[in-house]
Protein backbone atom coordinates (compact mmCIF):
# COMPACT_ATOMS: atom_id res chain seq x y z
CA UNK A 1 0.00 0.00 0.00
CA UNK A 2 1.44 3.31 -0.75
CA UNK A 3 0.82 5.98 1.69
CA UNK A 4 1.50 10.01 1.41
CA UNK A 5 4.21 12.16 2.94
CA UNK A 6 1.18 13.44 5.19
CA UNK A 7 0.06 9.80 6.06
CA UNK A 8 3.39 9.31 7.48
CA UNK A 9 3.53 13.05 9.27
CA UNK A 10 0.25 12.07 10.62
CA UNK A 11 1.54 8.34 11.89
CA UNK A 12 4.32 9.80 13.30
CA UNK A 13 2.70 12.47 15.44
CA UNK A 14 3.90 15.69 13.34
CA UNK A 15 1.22 17.12 12.25
CA UNK A 16 0.46 18.40 15.78
CA UNK A 17 -1.62 22.29 15.41
CA UNK A 18 -1.04 22.36 11.92
CA UNK A 19 -3.64 24.39 9.21
CA UNK A 20 -4.95 22.75 6.64
CA UNK A 21 -2.91 24.76 4.61
CA UNK A 22 0.58 24.03 6.37
CA UNK A 23 -0.82 19.92 5.31
CA UNK A 24 -1.09 21.01 2.11
CA UNK A 25 2.40 22.41 1.77
CA UNK A 26 3.61 19.12 3.53
CA UNK A 27 2.13 17.49 0.49
CA UNK A 28 3.42 19.38 -2.29
CA UNK A 29 6.54 20.24 -1.14
CA UNK A 30 7.93 17.50 0.39
CA UNK A 31 9.50 13.89 -1.63
CA UNK A 32 9.45 10.68 -1.14
CA UNK A 33 13.27 8.92 -1.51
CA UNK A 34 13.12 5.13 -2.25
CA UNK A 35 16.62 3.82 -1.73
CA UNK A 36 18.24 0.31 -1.65
CA UNK A 37 20.78 -0.72 1.40
CA UNK A 38 24.20 0.37 0.96
CA UNK A 39 22.60 3.73 -1.01
CA UNK A 40 23.51 7.18 0.54
CA UNK A 41 21.56 9.81 1.43
CA UNK A 42 23.35 12.96 1.83
CA UNK A 43 27.65 12.58 2.38
CA UNK A 44 30.18 14.98 3.94
CA UNK A 45 30.24 18.25 2.73
CA UNK A 46 26.79 18.35 0.83
CA UNK A 47 24.65 21.48 1.51
CA UNK A 48 22.09 20.97 4.75
CA UNK A 49 19.09 22.00 2.72
CA UNK A 50 16.67 19.22 3.58
CA UNK A 51 15.43 17.55 6.56
CA UNK A 52 14.43 13.95 6.36
CA UNK A 53 12.14 11.84 8.17
CA UNK A 54 12.35 8.08 8.15
CA UNK A 55 9.16 6.28 7.11
CA UNK A 56 10.14 2.41 6.65
CA UNK A 57 13.95 0.48 6.72
CA UNK A 58 17.03 1.74 8.76
CA UNK A 59 19.64 4.45 7.87
CA UNK A 60 23.06 4.90 9.65
CA UNK A 61 24.31 8.44 10.58
CA UNK A 62 28.41 7.77 9.86
CA UNK A 63 31.06 10.06 11.35
CA UNK A 64 34.98 10.24 11.93
CA UNK A 65 37.19 9.56 14.47
CA UNK A 66 39.87 11.70 16.20
CA UNK A 67 42.21 9.08 14.53
CA UNK A 68 40.11 8.95 11.20
CA UNK A 69 38.58 5.29 11.00
CA UNK A 70 34.87 5.72 10.54
CA UNK A 71 32.08 5.76 13.52
CA UNK A 72 28.36 4.55 13.27
CA UNK A 73 27.61 7.50 15.58
CA UNK A 74 23.05 5.91 15.24
CA UNK A 75 21.49 3.47 13.63
CA UNK A 76 17.69 5.46 13.19
CA UNK A 77 13.91 3.88 13.02
CA UNK A 78 10.99 4.83 11.33
CA UNK A 79 9.81 8.12 13.02
CA UNK A 80 13.01 9.19 13.38
CA UNK A 81 13.99 12.84 12.25
CA UNK A 82 17.72 13.45 10.74
CA UNK A 83 19.94 15.70 9.06
CA UNK A 84 18.76 18.57 11.64
CA UNK A 85 21.60 20.33 10.84
CA UNK A 86 19.68 22.51 8.34
CA UNK A 87 17.38 23.72 11.25
CA UNK A 88 20.57 25.95 12.25
CA UNK A 89 19.89 27.99 10.01
CA UNK A 90 23.89 28.68 9.45
CA UNK A 91 24.31 27.47 6.08
CA UNK A 92 27.03 24.97 7.59
CA UNK A 93 27.44 21.75 5.06
CA UNK A 94 27.01 18.18 6.47
CA UNK A 95 30.13 16.72 8.32
CA UNK A 96 28.66 13.02 8.58
CA UNK A 97 27.53 10.84 5.97
CA UNK A 98 23.83 9.06 6.09
CA UNK A 99 23.21 5.41 4.43
CA UNK A 100 20.50 2.97 4.61
CA UNK A 101 20.94 0.46 6.58
CA UNK A 102 18.36 -1.42 4.56
CA UNK A 103 15.90 -1.01 1.85
CA UNK A 104 14.72 2.42 3.08
CA UNK A 105 11.62 5.11 2.61
CA UNK A 106 12.08 8.91 3.06
CA UNK A 107 10.46 12.16 3.33
CA UNK A 108 12.30 14.99 2.36
CA UNK A 109 11.45 18.29 3.72
CA UNK A 110 12.25 21.39 2.14
CA UNK A 111 14.00 23.10 5.21
CA UNK A 112 12.73 26.27 4.61
CA UNK A 113 9.22 25.10 4.93
CA UNK A 114 10.25 23.14 8.03
CA UNK A 115 11.47 26.73 9.47
CA UNK A 116 8.38 28.43 8.31
CA UNK A 117 6.32 25.55 9.91
CA UNK A 118 8.27 25.76 13.56
CA UNK A 119 7.98 29.26 13.48
CA UNK A 120 4.12 29.28 12.53
CA UNK A 121 3.19 26.10 14.90
CA UNK A 122 4.83 25.97 18.42
CA UNK A 123 3.46 22.36 19.01
CA UNK A 124 5.14 21.35 15.48
CA UNK A 125 8.19 23.14 16.73
CA UNK A 126 8.18 21.44 20.32
CA UNK A 127 7.59 18.02 18.97
CA UNK A 128 10.40 18.72 16.39
CA UNK A 129 12.81 19.46 19.01
CA UNK A 130 11.86 16.92 21.44
CA UNK A 131 12.56 13.89 18.83
CA UNK A 132 15.69 15.64 17.64
CA UNK A 133 16.47 16.51 21.15
CA UNK A 134 15.70 12.45 22.41
CA UNK A 135 18.15 10.63 19.69
CA UNK A 136 21.09 13.26 20.47
CA UNK A 137 20.62 12.18 23.95
CA UNK A 138 20.85 8.50 22.96
CA UNK A 139 24.15 9.36 20.89
CA UNK A 140 25.79 11.30 24.20
CA UNK A 141 24.49 8.47 26.36
CA UNK A 142 26.56 5.90 23.70
CA UNK A 143 29.16 7.96 23.73
CA UNK A 144 29.93 7.65 27.46
CA UNK A 145 28.90 4.10 27.71
CA UNK A 146 32.20 3.79 25.36
CA UNK A 147 34.21 5.59 28.17
CA UNK A 148 35.57 2.48 30.64
CA UNK A 149 33.46 -0.22 29.74
CA UNK A 150 35.42 -3.75 28.97
CA UNK A 151 34.64 -4.77 25.12
CA UNK A 152 32.31 -7.24 25.59
CA UNK A 153 30.00 -4.79 28.10
CA UNK A 154 30.05 -2.15 25.02
CA UNK A 155 28.85 -4.63 22.85
CA UNK A 156 26.38 -5.78 25.03
CA UNK A 157 25.22 -2.31 25.45
CA UNK A 158 24.95 -1.67 22.03
CA UNK A 159 22.89 -5.00 20.90
CA UNK A 160 20.66 -4.44 23.96
CA UNK A 161 19.89 -1.12 22.88
CA UNK A 162 19.48 -2.07 19.20
CA UNK A 163 16.97 -4.50 20.92
CA UNK A 164 15.34 -2.40 22.57
CA UNK A 165 14.90 -0.01 19.52
CA UNK A 166 14.13 -1.99 16.95
CA UNK A 167 13.57 -5.75 18.43
CA UNK A 168 10.07 -7.60 17.98
CA UNK A 169 10.01 -10.22 20.58
CA UNK A 170 9.52 -13.74 19.38
CA UNK A 171 9.30 -17.53 20.47
CA UNK A 172 13.25 -17.98 20.62
CA UNK A 173 14.24 -14.36 22.30
CA UNK A 174 13.96 -10.59 20.72
CA UNK A 175 14.97 -10.27 16.96
CA UNK A 176 16.59 -7.32 16.04
CA UNK A 177 15.54 -7.29 12.21
CA UNK A 178 18.66 -5.22 11.09
CA UNK A 179 21.30 -6.09 8.58
CA UNK A 180 24.18 -5.41 10.66
CA UNK A 181 27.40 -7.17 9.76
CA UNK A 182 30.37 -7.30 12.43
CA UNK A 183 31.91 -4.46 11.04
CA UNK A 184 29.13 -2.44 11.33
CA UNK A 185 28.55 -3.39 14.76
CA UNK A 186 32.53 -2.89 15.85
CA UNK A 187 31.72 0.77 14.24
CA UNK A 188 28.68 1.12 16.80
CA UNK A 189 31.18 0.88 19.69
CA UNK A 190 34.93 1.70 18.97
CA UNK A 191 35.85 -2.14 18.01
CA UNK A 192 37.47 -4.05 15.46
CA UNK A 193 35.96 -6.46 13.09
CA UNK A 194 37.85 -9.27 15.18
CA UNK A 195 37.26 -8.23 18.50
CA UNK A 196 33.49 -8.75 17.95
CA UNK A 197 33.66 -11.68 16.14
CA UNK A 198 35.62 -13.12 19.39
CA UNK A 199 32.51 -12.05 22.04
CA UNK A 200 29.71 -12.72 19.34
CA UNK A 201 31.52 -16.17 19.15
CA UNK A 202 31.53 -16.60 22.63
CA UNK A 203 28.51 -16.03 22.93
CA UNK A 204 26.41 -18.38 20.29
CA UNK A 205 28.18 -21.15 22.24
CA UNK A 206 26.80 -20.25 25.37
CA UNK A 207 23.88 -19.58 23.35
CA UNK A 208 23.20 -16.12 24.44
CA UNK A 209 22.89 -14.39 20.99
CA UNK A 210 22.38 -15.94 17.37
CA UNK A 211 23.42 -13.37 13.96
CA UNK A 212 22.96 -14.17 10.48
CA UNK A 213 23.13 -12.04 7.56
CA UNK A 214 19.78 -10.56 8.44
CA UNK A 215 19.10 -10.45 11.76
CA UNK A 216 20.60 -10.35 15.18
CA UNK A 217 18.55 -12.46 18.21
CA UNK A 218 19.25 -12.36 21.93
CA UNK A 219 18.02 -15.51 22.67
CA UNK A 220 15.65 -16.38 25.91
CA UNK A 221 15.50 -13.52 28.66
CA UNK A 222 15.18 -9.73 27.63
CA UNK A 223 15.57 -6.13 29.09
CA UNK A 224 17.43 -6.00 32.37
CA UNK A 225 17.77 -10.17 32.72
CA UNK A 226 19.42 -9.74 29.38
CA UNK A 227 21.83 -7.50 30.30
CA UNK A 228 23.20 -9.28 32.98
CA UNK A 229 23.21 -12.63 31.40
CA UNK A 230 25.13 -11.24 28.58
CA UNK A 231 27.25 -9.37 31.20
CA UNK A 232 27.78 -12.66 32.56
CA UNK A 233 30.03 -13.73 29.72
CA UNK A 234 32.44 -11.27 29.69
Amino acid sequence: MNYSALWYFDHFGLLQGLSDEQKKCVEQHTRMLHLKRGQTVYLPGDPSEHVYVLKTGAVKIIGKAPEGSEVILAVLMPGDIFGEVALTGDDEPRDHRAEALDDTLLCEVPRDLMFRMIEETPAFGRHVTKLVGLRLRTVRMRVEELLGKSAPARLAHAILDLAHQHGIPDGGGVLIPLRLNQGELGKLVGLTRETVNGILHAWRAQGVVEMDRRSIRVCGAYGNDAVRRIDDVD
